[in-house]
């Protein structure tokens, strides 16, 4: 019955006891070689009799071509083994060549897991690992590796966490070794589905303090900076650019100077947030302020500007959103060229008005003006046009 129209890729496993030969063993034990869904890559044979020594004679009915083919889809249980003990101890190494033999303790698993370069080594060791074990587990020969397979899973967890890494989850795991690394990391209290922590929040300041050194307390502290620029960069570009460069220039003049980098960087997220809880003068802080911004930073690059004239810059960013907020409602208005030099005259209208002369230089810097007034509107294009909330 279930050699000829027999097809459910939904097989994982075949058990032969029975002697079958020719091409009727051929179609047996092709009944498991579809890939069906995301996990199941190969199926498993499990020769009671021995039939597996009649394979030969049945390929000989083929040419070397399509026997070669055959046979590139056979494996044995041991080759699986073996690659997976040379996959476990590379993965060891890795972190034993950095002086790390004990993969539970965190801070020096992240410390040599800094290095972006060792990283994604780890990410396509780990891969292999999970993907050999899937083939493998549950036949005996696996057993040998669960120990491997839960540090492993506890090393990429904690990992993707502290730097933010969506490549360090176990997303892509197969379900059955999921039950088994699910389990052992909820003995240890690690949570898989956490949200991260404001930088600006006192439980983000204990969570660092728990680190013993200095150097992991400081990658923790640099890797949230770096995802909340990465979350809330299309909310203002010219702002989260000027953090990113912030912590760029931070990085490269104390290279390896862990306490000092440690030290800026908490200075860091406290300029992040005085300037993140700006007053807004008025100003819709996610749709407006990243115009203001940008004019106040072109017209005043180190200046501080007056009262009046931070009065001036509110108008005008108020009067210019005006404007790209309503002409920003034609359809297709990125790609209509004609429609966005009116829109760059209009704006040089509204910005060479006599009311804004008071402002330093705003004629001889026009251009810059329309010309990132410009790009802040297609960045932020979809926020600007929906309702008010």
């Amino acid at each position: 019955m279930l050699l000829t129209g027999f097809d459910a890729p939904v097989e994982q496993v075949m058990y032969l006891d029975r002697v079958i030969r020719g091409h009727n063993l051929l179609q047996a034990i092709a009944r498991v070689n579809r890939v069906g869904g995301e996990f199941k890559k190969k199926g498993i044979i499990v020769d009671y009799v021995g039939v597996g020594h009649h394979l030969k004679d049945a390929l000989d009915i083929y040419d070397a071509e399509e026997v070669g083919e055959v046979e590139y889809t056979l494996d044995q249980t041991g080759d699986v083994a073996s690659e997976l003990m040379t996959i476990r101890n590379k993965i060891r190494t890795l972190f034993a060549s950095q002086g790390v033999t004990d993969l539970h303790d965190r801070d020096a698993v992240f410390d040599v897991l800094y290095d972006e370069t060792i990283r994604g080594e780890f990410v396509a060791l780990f891969r292999q690992f999970n993907n050999l074990m899937d083939q493998l587990y549950p036949r005996a020969e696996a057993l040998d590796y669960l120990t491997d397979l839960q540090q492993f899973s506890e090393v990429s967890v904690l990992t993707g966490q502290h730097f933010h890494e969506h490549r360090l989850s176990m997303k892509g795991v197969s379900p059955k070794l999921r039950a088994i690394t699910d389990q052992y990391l909820q003995s240890q209290g690690i949570e898989q589905r956490i949200e991260p922590v404001s930088i600006f929040d006192e439980e983000f300041a204990r969570q660092v303090g728990q680190h013993q050194r200095t150097r992991t307390r400081a990658a923790a502290i640099e890797h949230a900076i770096r995802h909340h620029i990465d979350v809330n960069f299309d909310d203002d570009p010219a702002l989260y650019a000027s953090f990113a460069e912030a912590l760029r220039q931070l990085l490269a003049d104390f290279r390896d100077n862990w306490e000092e980098i440690y030290r800026r960087l908490q200075e860091l997220i406290r300029q992040m947030c005085q300037t993140e809880q700006e007053p807004t003068y008025g100003l819709h802080r996610r749709k407006q302020m990243p115009f203001f911004r940008a004019i106040r930073a072109l017209l005043f690059e180190q200046e501080q500007p007056t009262d009046d004239q931070i009065e001036l810059m509110v108008e005008l960013t108020k009067n210019a959103y005006a404007f790209l907020a309503d002409e920003l409602k034609l359809t297709g208005f990125w790609d209509n060229i004609p429609a966005q030099k009116f829109v760059g005259a209009e704006l040089q209208k509204i910005i060479l008005s006599p009311a804004y002369k008071p402002l330093v230089d705003i004629y001889g810097k026009r251009n810059s003006l329309i010309t990132r007034i410009m790009e802040i509107a297609k960045s932020n294009h979809e926020k600007i046009i929906a309702p008010e909330e």
